[in-house]
């Protein structure tokens, strides 16, 4: 059976070499020149036979299911009960055996390190930890995604988590459809920017279609930019995770203002343009889907704010950073006061007051340039 095994995956291997996904023939795929990078910085930091500690994890988890069969309530996995404060169980379900039969159990033990044994000689340590790890935070996720139980969680506190996850998911997206042999080509991000932003806002009104009434409200409300529905502990979690993204845009802003110089001056400069445009990319996106999470669409503050704060202070990023963080505050502010007194006792979405502030001066920028 090893030999079975190491035959195919070295097939596999070879035909990924050869024949990479998205490549030409005799290039490496982006997820190995991917995995070569992680393996060259944390690969001394490898585990050998991991997967032998695994089943001996789960043959401690046997041994006290066994003496004690109540303990296996307090191991297993349960979403409700991590949301209430038990997180051990995000670990402790590992111990869980996967059957309380020794003879099944050593049967399924031996065919589990004899697999990852082989994979181990084909891929290396390194590779298969990987591989291990990377399937343990998946089944964490999909765990927390599929088994949340409506009555722990409402709408309200699930919704900014799986915003912020698609938010980033259709960044990637975008940013893959785009990228070209010769590159990122700007005209190109934008109108695949607009195409998958078409796409996902109709799969929304369909889905928005399937929920009831009271949650059809809440989204309608949300996706036209609305806090109302925020509580302290988006705002906790927001301020940590914009703090921390500001303060790194922050020390990357004299970054900024090579990358605001033509291709080749920042290359003569000795910027690594690709990689820099990358990195900073993934930042703003990080924040917009924070903010977008909790305020719902407030595209027209993105848009409108760094242009006022520009017109402002100049085009230096150590000023302009946070001229744009108060510009935005206070384009918010006024925008929220408006929303809830100019027609008390009702409220207006926030994101179309700040649209209708907004909108005449970026048509103002469109015409003056």
């Amino acid at each position: 059976m090893k030999t079975i095994i190491e035959v195919c995956v070295k097939k596999r291997i070879k035909k990924d070499k050869d024949d990479p996904v998205g490549g030409k023939p005799g290039e490496k795929g982006l997820s190995m020149k991917f995995l070569n990078k992680l393996e060259r910085k944390f690969g001394r930091y490898a585990v050998p036979n991991l997967m032998l500690y695994i089943i001996i994890l789960n043959a401690a988890g046997l041994l006290i299911t066994i003496m004690y069969p109540q303990a296996q309530y307090y191991l297993c996995w349960s979403t409700s009960a991590i949301l209430h404060g038990q997180i051990w169980r995000i670990v402790s379900f590992i111990l869980v055996p996967y059957t309380t039969s020794p003879v099944n159990f050593l049967i399924f033990a031996f065919l589990y390190y004899s697999i990852s044994q082989t994979l181990e000689r084909v891929w290396g340590s390194f590779r298969m930890d990987m591989y291990i790890i990377t399937g343990l935070l998946g089944t964490i996720v999909a765990a927390f995604l599929v088994l949340v139980p409506q009555s722990s969680v409402s709408l309200t506190v699930l919704l900014p988590v799986l915003a912020f996850a698609g938010s980033m998911a259709v960044a990637v997206l975008d940013y893959r459809l785009a990228r070209t042999g010769q590159g990122i080509s700007p005209r190109r991000l934008l109108l695949m920017g607009v195409a998958v932003s078409t796409a996902v806002s109709s799969v929304t009104t369909i889905l928005m279609l399937r929920l009831p009434d009271s949650d059809y409200a809440f989204v309608q409300n949300w996706l036209s930019g609305s806090i109302w529905g925020a509580n302290w502990q988006n705002v906790r979690l927001l301020f940590v995770s914009l703090l921390l993204l500001g303060l790194f845009v922050f020390y990357k802003s004299r970054t900024l203002n090579v990358l605001s110089l033509s291709y080749q001056t920042a290359v003569g400069l000795g910027a690594a343009v690709s990689r820099q445009t990358v990195i900073l990319l993934g930042a703003a996106i990080a924040m917009s889907g924070l903010c977008c999470a909790v305020g719902g669409g407030l595209s027209f503050v993105g848009l409108v704010c760094p242009h006022m704060a520009r017109r402002l202070v100049g085009p230096n990023y150590r000023i302009l950073v946070p001229a744009t963080v108060l510009t935005g505050s206070v384009l918010m502010t006024y925008a929220d006061l408006i929303s809830r007194t100019l027609l008390s006792p009702r409220e207006i979405p926030v994101g179309i007051v700040a649209a209708v502030i907004g909108a005449p001066y970026f048509l103002y920028l469109l015409i003056k340039t």
